[in-house]
This record gives structure tokens, sequence and C-alpha cells, in this order.
């Protein structure tokens, strides 16, 4: 009796493991998502980092065909808006939450990620291209699962002291995380953000004196020929690299 009972138990996992390999695999053959809402309020931003630039901290993919840049872009905010509650972020497309963390105790901001489609179960969102911003205080009652509108509101940007930022991520996870230069990586890939913006989400950026998307990313080409140092411990060199920033009036 008890061998059926383990047999039975087994068969059930491996459905299960099935049933994930699967679903996994199908979410990666989703197209990327393009955004079609902004995000944020350009009215209280300050400065835009480039895609590749040489502010911040190493953020580059696990596969090592790049390194020593950061590809994902920081926002600046003005310093009025400097605060809890002050620069709201929101949804750039239709989606799901496909992620949440955050540990107040350790006195680290959230995180969310919003998936194109809705992922089975709890599984993460591995090898899918999703939008995440960091350094949020998520907005009370949202949670993994939930759907949220282009244009919805996600939470507020986490501003303690000026200059703050929060970041905006475009990117595929993968598991398990790998350490590269000091910094947990937990990317398969990235791009930039502005690789996938409509036009529509784009022209606020364009009344800013933004000419174009090109114009807030470096090419790999580029940063391979003036690449980044470290001058701070594991911290980039971003005040050799004012070229790397976009101010915004």
């Amino acid at each position: 009796m008890v061998g059926k009972i383990l047999i039975i138990i087994g068969v059930l996992i491996l459905i299960l493991i099935a049933v994930a390999f699967f679903s996994i695999k199908s979410v990666q053959n989703t197209p990327p998502p393009k955004l079609v809402a902004n995000f944020v309020n350009l009215d209280k931003i300050e400065k835009i980092s480039k895609y590749r630039s040489c502010q911040g901290h190493v953020v580059v993919p696990q596969s090592g065909l790049e390194s020593r840049r950061n590809m994902k872009h920081y926002f600046d905010v003005k310093k009025e808006f400097i605060g809890n509650d002050t620069v709201e972020i929101y949804a750039p497309y239709e989606g799901y939450i496909s992620a949440i963390s955050s540990d107040p105790g350790k006195g680290l901001e959230g995180e969310i990620w919003i998936s194109p489609v809705q992922i089975i179960g709890m599984l993460p969102p591995i090898g899918m291209w999703n939008f995440s911003v960091e350094h949020i205080n998520v907005k009370q009652g949202l949670k993994v699962g939930d759907k949220v509108r282009a244009g919805d509101l996600l939470g507020y940007a986490a501003l303690t002291d000026y200059p703050d930022s929060f970041d905006i991520v475009y990117g595929k996870l993968s598991i398990p995380p790998k350490n590269i230069d000091g910094w947990t990586s937990p990317f398969s890939d990235l791009d930039s953000v502005f690789n996938h913006m409509s036009d529509e989400a784009f022209d606020p950026y364009q009344k800013k004196g933004i000419t174009s998307k090109e114009s807030l990313i470096m090419s790999k080409e580029a940063r391979d020929q003036n690449p980044c140092k470290y001058s701070e411990g594991i911290f980039l060199n971003g005040m050799d690299h004012p070229e790397d920033l976009i101010i915004l009036p």
C-alpha cells in the first residue's frame, strides 16, 4: 500500500515538473512587450542615464559578452520631489505582476516586475522579457499574479536624500543569479526600455528636447572603445563620464 502511494506521489511530482518545464518554454516565445504608456511624469525627473553608462555599478547579462557597464537606466528625481509618495510609477503596458520583492527590515526598497502574459502558478518569468522598476514603494495590496493595465499605478519611487533615483530595467531573468564584479546579476539578457517604446509613449521625451530614442542608448561598440573603469571600490567612474547623462529642463 505504501509503495503504491509513493509511486502515485512520484508520478504527480513528475507531472508538475513537466508542466512547469513546458510552461516556461512556452512563455519564452512571448514577443517582447511594447511600452505604450509613460511610467513616470517627466516633469519630476532631472536627468536620465544612458543605456551602457558608467554610472552606478555593473549591470550586465550573465553571458559575459558585455562587462563594466550599466545596462539599465537611472531616473534622477528633481530636488523638490524628494520624499515619500511624490513620484508616481505606472504600468507601461497591460500585463501581470510576475515578481515583487522588498525587505524593509534590511532597509531595502521594493522592486516590481511586469510580465506581458500570465505565468502559471507562482513560476518566475524565466527567459521572458519583462519591465521592472527598482527602488520603489510598491502600492499596497498589489501581489504576484495581479493584472495591471497600461497607466495603472504601481507605486512610488523610494526617495530619501537628494540626489536620488529609481531604476528602470528591461530584461530576462535567469536562475541561479551570478556574481559579477561584486554585484548579483539575475539577468540572462538586457535591453534598453527605449528600444521597445511606442512613438506615442516617447512623445513626452521629445517635448523635453530628447530628439531620438537612440540618443538615450550607447552602442556596445562605442562602450567597448571607451570602457568604464572603477573609481570607488566596485562602483563605476560615473563622474568621468558626464556624457552618460541626459539633463532634462
